[in-house]
């Protein structure tokens, strides 16, 4: 249906126009042909154009002939997205008193809209005390807010760009997750190859290559897609006919869980962390209704001695449930430790299971709070559950079944407490789960989440207090998170990809407005797992 020689033959044809020594690509052009083809989600096949316009980019950065305020906003989200080293500093020409910001290009009501959106988005890229781009997103917020009450029905509108202005606010940075991203402004950008004029202002690709890079993006999106059903028949088929089924306590979320890492993890080489993910976070949900709602402490004792050695001959001492549970995570755990072992080397084992001995105590740990009604403090809370949020298990066993070389160094840097972005994107997990599951845990039973923490130290605070102070929290875990993903560092780019926008965005897309993988059956949810792995995008 779908002819990967047809891809083959636009790959082709882009090389071709990339590549030709006559063409003459002006400054704004080479920062909007790398901007439109990662949106679109076809870069990894120009990594060494791409390579190349961001090195003239930057050229120019460096020498300072930036621009108007589009310019700037857009060259420097593109560089700084891609990890060179730029600077804030370069918005000061541009604002005024009052935290007013302006050096607009033209007097048209497009383009003002246009850089006041690529403000916007540059903005979501601060780092810690960059205060200049708070106020930009503040402004540029406002601006753009406005703007849209005056817009009317955006369906009803040629013009994309109130489209786009829409997706953005609605969907922050840090919940755009590449694949969400891509088959979002695969629309925005087919209404804008609709009239040409538009394309020209706003994004300055010229509709011939527009049509090409739009025409590969479509059929990119789809083959792979026709890929990643046919990865969701093998996961049904393995639930279909798994022995844990049986069991009729917890949530059957499987395909829940392959969406959650397709969204970033999307590309074809990466079949096996995508499976392997989808069955290892199936099993730990049984274990996670088992720890905090089913099992009684003590049957979870034995339960946690058995999970932590990793000894089927101590099953016989186990509730029958916890039998089947037991057979069900020790299969799939074997399964992915023998994979990691035969693409990696024996050293992975050591962290396969210091991870997984964290994780089953940090269970015990809750469990046991829960059954002698304990409210710990925050911070014991917190510290405990970066843990059992269970984003360390599951990173260090998604990268270990992706096809990149990997060594015992690499490992060692990602592990805590050495690896700061595991530590935020684990700490992220946590709280945000909180946040959103607040009240059903209450009904539940469970007494420990960081609100009910924070409540406890903090005496007389208000629920509306301990949010407050979480928000915080997580604002400033962005803050660092961006500036761990984004500054050069000698952590491959393929592990920091995969923690950043798999781990961390991946949380923040399913939990942007509800817990997710609990509420999968919200519309909002439903529709996004049918346009990213059931509809093919109609050209």
């Amino acid at each position: 249906m779908f002819k990967p020689s047809h891809r083959e033959t636009l790959i082709n044809d882009l090389h071709g126009i990339f590549s030709n020594g006559e063409e003459k690509f002006s400054l704004l052009e080479r920062i909007s042909f790398v901007d439109v083809l990662q949106r679109l989600g076809g870069d990894r096949y120009f990594q060494e154009e791409i390579k190349l316009a961001l090195d003239y980019i930057h050229k120019y950065w460096n020498h300072n002939i930036i621009g108007d305020l589009n310019m700037t906003a857009l060259g420097f989200r593109i560089l700084r997205l891609n990890r060179y080293d730029v600077f804030s500093d370069v918005f000061k020409k541009s604002k005024g008193k009052e935290e007013q910001f302006f050096g607009f290009g033209s007097s048209h009501e497009d383009e003002k809209l246009a850089s006041m959106l690529n403000l916007f988005k540059a903005s979501e890229l601060d780092f810690p005390d960059e205060k200049i781009l708070k106020e930009a997103r503040v402004f540029a917020t406002t601006y753009l807010q406005q703007a849209m009450k005056e817009t009317g029905d955006i369906k009803e509108m040629k013009n994309s760009l109130p489209m786009e202005i829409e997706y953005a606010l609605k969907y922050p940075w840090r919940t755009r997750v590449p694949r969400w991203e891509a088959w979002n402004f695969i629309q925005i950008f087919k209404q804008q190859n609709c009239n040409a004029s538009f394309v020209n202002n706003i994004y300055k690709i010229p509709n011939t290559y527009s049509q090409k890079l739009l025409g590969l993006a479509i059929l990119d999106f789809n083959i792979l897609q026709a890929q990643h059903q046919s990865e969701m028949k093998l996961i049904s088929t393995w639930w279909k006919h798994s022995s844990v089924i049986e069991l009729d306590f917890f949530r059957h979320r499987h395909i829940e869980f392959y969406f959650w890492w397709d969204c970033s993890l999307f590309e074809p080489e990466f079949s096996a962390s995508r499976i392997g993910f989808a069955k290892l976070v199936t099993s730990l949900s049984v274990l996670d209704d088992i720890y905090d709602t089913y099992g009684t402490i003590d049957d979870l004792r034995p339960f946690t001695t058995t999970l932590i050695r990793w000894d089927a001959s101590m099953i016989d001492n186990l509730r029958e449930y916890m039998k089947i549970a037991f057979k069900f995570v020790y299969t799939i755990h074997k399964e992915i430790a023998s994979e990691a072992k035969r693409k990696h080397g024996p050293f992975v084992h050591k962290y396969i299971q210091s991870y997984w001995e964290s994780y089953i105590t940090s269970y015990m740990q809750e469990a046991e709070w829960i059954a002698s009604n304990h409210t710990p403090g925050f911070d014991e809370y917190l510290m405990n559950g970066e843990i059992s949020g269970g984003l360390i298990v599951i990173m260090v066993n998604s990268l270990l079944l992706m096809n990149v070389p990997l060594s015992d160094e690499i490992v060692e840097k990602l592990d805590i407490p050495s690896s700061k972005l595991q530590a935020l994107v684990s700490l992220i997990a946590r709280v945000v789960d909180d946040m959103k599951d607040f009240e059903d845990e209450q009904t539940r039973g469970e007494s420990a989440s960081s609100i009910e923490c924070y409540m406890k130290d903090n005496h007389g605070s208000t629920r509306e207090d301990a949010l407050n102070h979480i928000i915080n929290i997580i604002e400033n875990c962005l803050q660092e998170s961006n500036n761990e993903f984004l500054k050069p560092s000698n952590i491959p780019d393929y592990c920091r990809n995969l923690y950043f926008n798999a781990g961390m965005r991946g949380i923040f897309f399913l939990y942007k407005d509800i817990d997710g993988i609990t509420n999968s059956y919200q519309k909002e949810i439903r529709d996004a797992i049918t346009k990213i792995l059931m509809e093919p995008i109609i050209p």
